[in-house]
């Protein structure tokens, strides 16, 4: 666990350096994204047993509805849920067989019936911009659709974008994705946070965070500008792959375990420059 600031504390998971936070606030504790394997979630509710008293409203923000960011939910059934407006209920579905994949291959024991993780009870669905005590909300589409990021006095929590471990992964649209780095873009200049805090990965301050972005258009760019050259010079799609393969991101090699996000951010790029390519033409290998 690290102290962030008075109010705000951060527990890494051992999977991906999934962030789990905790905001102790007079009239609020928080959790954001709360934890992967049972024994990190248990750390986190001794954690925040003492501070549970009745003048505080309990909150668990999720900032997208992914496998990983939503499999402590039942470990806390006297939280409120908060998420977008725009949640994705069929990411939802496919996050949960996700996770029932992974803890029946790893013999991960939960406490749910069935062995399934059930399905998110939002109690608060947030809109673009929308106010919950000292917290301000937004939607950040484009690493999912229903992704959402918050401010909390000095910090911005901007969930699966802006990691130092980690290129943009693009699951939902390349477009909405340049819009939000360019909404983040503004979030920052508007707000001033000293803290930039992704759900993966150490926290941003100062020069970093505006480093991390540039980093992010970077690659964005760089894979657009190699669709770009692959539709006027009529290269393959194994030509392409190659070539994509061999750039570097923050001055390093894609590391092997992330080549296949790599590779669907390609497929997600070459499927929007060109609207009437059905994707199933693009080849598996």
């Amino acid at each position: 666990m690290k102290h962030i600031t008075d109010h705000v504390f951060v527990f890494t998971s051992v999977v991906q350096q999934l962030n789990s936070i905790v905001i102790i606030e007079d009239n609020y504790l928080v959790i954001v994204d709360p934890g992967f394997f049972p024994g990190e979630i248990a750390s986190i509710r001794s954690f925040v047993q003492p501070y549970e008293i009745p003048s505080r409203t309990l909150l668990l923000i999720l900032t997208h509805s992914h496998f990983d960011h939503i499999a402590g939910v039942p470990y806390f059934p006297e939280y409120a849920v908060v998420t977008s407006n725009t949640w994705d209920r069929d990411n939802e579905e496919r996050a949960i067989r996700q996770l029932e994949h992974c803890d029946t291959e790893f013999y991960i024991d939960r406490p749910w019936e069935h062995g399934k993780l059930p399905f998110v009870t939002t109690h608060y669905h947030v809109q673009h911009q929308e106010t919950l005590g000292p917290f301000q909300f937004f939607h950040t589409p484009g690493h999912t659709h229903d992704s959402m990021s918050f401010s909390y006095k000095n910090l911005l929590c901007v969930g699966d974008y802006l990691s130092s471990l980690e290129f943009p992964f693009i699951n939902a649209s390349l477009s909405d994705y340049q819009n939000t780095l360019l909404v983040i873009t503004e979030l920052v200049q508007q707000l001033s946070p000293t803290t930039l805090l992704s759900q993966h990965g150490p926290p941003a301050e100062g020069t970093e965070i505006f480093a991390r972005i540039d980093s992010a258009h970077a690659y964005i760019d760089e894979l657009c500008h190699l669709v770009e050259t692959a539709q006027q010079q009529h290269y393959s799609w194994s030509n392409m792959l190659a070539q994509a393969n061999s750039l570097f991101y923050q001055g390093r090699p894609i590391p092997l375990g992330l080549k296949s996000v790599h590779k669907r951010n390609l497929k997600t790029i070459w499927g929007e420059y060109h609207h009437s390519l059905h994707m199933s033409l693009i080849p598996e290998s």
